[in-house]
């Protein structure tokens, strides 16, 4: 046997000790097959400012084509949705590293005021996707003049 691991000497049995972590076992579990879905679906990184008359998202979404990507705003919530693809993978190679992405991707992202979702526009130029959403005419700030009496 390995000495690194056990050391049988005089009869006794000797291991090393192994700096407990507590969330050691749960690491584990995430790498068993079962949770692999989870690590295929990623979000993009997104940007999402406002204006005096809208509300905008810009999402980074390289080498994906945007007609491959799903907009959707409900309940106040932007949704992102798309999938990308990647060439079919080789039974034959042999990876020591396999880092570019292919599957779903999403992002849900809650809008800091109330938009029009039947105005929205979305648009895609150099790998990212521009999402312009016009603010409610009810979220917009009312002026009221003051009376002197």
């Amino acid at each position: 046997m390995s000495n690194s691991w056990l050391r049988i000497a005089e009869g006794v049995i000797m291991t090393h000790l192994v700096r407990w972590t507590p969330f050691r076992e749960l690491e584990k579990a995430f790498e068993d097959d079962f949770f692999s879905i989870a690590t295929r679906i990623h979000s993009p990184a997104v940007n999402l400012y406002e204006t005096e008359n809208e509300v905008v998202a810009e999402v980074s979404i390289p080498g994906i084509d945007p007609k491959k990507v799903s907009v959707e705003i409900e309940n106040n919530v932007l949704h992102i949705r798309g999938e990308e693809s990647s060439e079919q993978e080789d039974k034959g190679r042999d990876y020591y590293r396999k880092e570019i992405r292919s599957g779903m991707f999403g992002r849900s992202i809650g809008l800091p005021t109330e938009v029009d979702a039947d105005k929205v526009k979305a648009t895609s130029q150099n790998g990212i996707l521009k999402i312009v959403m016009p603010k409610s005419e009810k979220s917009k700030p009312k002026r009221v003049d003051v009376e002197v009496k």
